[in-house]
């Protein structure tokens, strides 16, 4: 079994360019259009996050559960992970932008809108931070320590490094489920400030874990290529495929019932939020979105057979991180900016994020044995089949 994993020297190349065409899209887009660009920034920042914090739910869920299947690649989510610092640092440069995004930060609102000054104890730029900063305090805190108890178990056969990391799994699925769900309706609920959902927090905190699951797939179909996780099989893919096709399921349901009851409700302040994404010029990006992460990989995924295959997991995997992107682009765009815009500005910083997080978690690969060496269900995964 490979030990650690050695990235490319052209790979970095290609990261930091990646970055370089994210810093000429940032500065294109301060120039021409200054709400524009903090809206993507925005939704970059929370794109990425999203990937990280769904990567280690997944992970942390594979200690609670017990699960043997999947000790050989536990690596992967733990690297994805590896973001949330960085995520947390461009979540804070953030504060320069609050008015581009967010109507109840504009000076003087309060006084005309009587609704913003209704919540104003609650959306106030001051507040705001302050919930910000406990919420990374809280994910960095619970990351860290995953991260500590998995590297200790490499140097030491002890079981209790084990109980320890299954231990911190536990708080950290507390920490996401709760703090997450809080953190979604602070960054992108409050955005529309006049409409509110009660699913939309725990909506947003539970699909993480499905497009965290997609980020691992990629990236071990990835490092197979290369030649590295040889040990993975069929039965891997199999079970892998079997966590896309599940939370396509979540992704479908909870979708519908935020939907159908605010839209069958039809009270204005709610129904407000749906109107120009539904009936307005957003109205392709809606459906878009429903397809390419639900019915697609729910219609694709239902085979077992269809759903173990390498290039479909590849395929899946690809299509929902474009889903993602259009998912949060929706959620984002028509309260932040208004018109629908697609440019250089949108695919040039996504480019440099995604070059800025490649870089980050191959670096925290290339810090780490691949494989867990003293995991307890090591063997049972190296044997894993169905």
């Amino acid at each position: 079994m490979e030990t650690s994993y050695t990235p490319k020297k052209t790979m970095n190349l290609i990261f930091a360019g990646m970055m370089l065409i994210g810093i000429v899209a940032v500065i294109a887009g301060f120039m021409s259009d200054t709400q524009r660009t903090w809206a993507n920034i925005l939704l970059n920042n929370y794109y990425f996050i999203t990937l990280s914090m769904g990567a280690l739910l997944f992970y942390s869920i594979q200690y609670i559960t017990n699960s043997g299947w999947s000790a050989v690649i536990q690596r992967i989510p733990q690297a994805l992970g590896g973001f949330l610092p960085v995520g947390a640092l461009l979540m804070l440069l953030m504060y320069l932008g609050l008015p581009q995004v967010y109507e109840w930060a504009h000076e003087g609102i309060t006084e005309t809108d009587k609704l913003i000054a209704h919540k104003e104890p609650f959306l106030n730029v001051p507040f705001f931070m302050i919930r910000l900063i406990i919420y990374f305090i809280l994910f960095l805190g619970a990351g860290y320590m995953l991260r500590r108890y998995a590297l200790l178990q490499d140097k030491n056969s002890d079981l209790k490094y084990h109980e320890r990391s299954r231990y911190f799994a536990q708080v950290y699925i507390f920490v996401g489920a709760i703090f997450f769900s809080f953190a979604s309706k602070d960054w992108l609920m409050t955005i529309d400030s006049h409409w509110y959902s009660t699913m939309f927090g725990f909506r947003n905190m539970i699909i993480s874990m499905y497009y965290g699951s997609a980020a691992v797939i990629l990236l071990l179909l990835f490092l197979r290529s290369q030649g590295y996780f040889k040990e993975v099989k069929d039965a891997h893919f199999h079970d892998l495929g079997r966590y896309i096709f599940r939370f396509s399921i979540v992704w479908g349901y909870l979708w519908f019932m935020q939907f159908l009851i605010i839209w069958y409700a039809n009270i204005p302040e709610l129904t407000v939020y749906y109107e120009p994404r539904f009936l307005g010029e957003w109205q392709l990006v809606f459906y878009a979105e429903l397809f390419i992460n639900f019915a697609i990989p729910f219609v694709v995924m239902m085979s077992d057979e269809v759903g173990k295959k390498p290039r479909v997991l590849l395929g899946i995997s690809i299509l929902l991180l474009i889903g993602l992107w259009l998912n949060i682009y929706l959620q984002i765009m028509p309260g932040a900016y208004g018109p629908m815009k697609f440019g250089f500005v949108e695919l040039g910083m996504w480019i440099g994020y995604a070059g800025l997080f490649l870089g980050v978690v191959f670096f925290a690969l290339g810090n780490v044995a691949l494989i867990p060496k003293n995991h307890p269900y090591l063997e049972e995964s190296l044997h894993h089949h169905v």
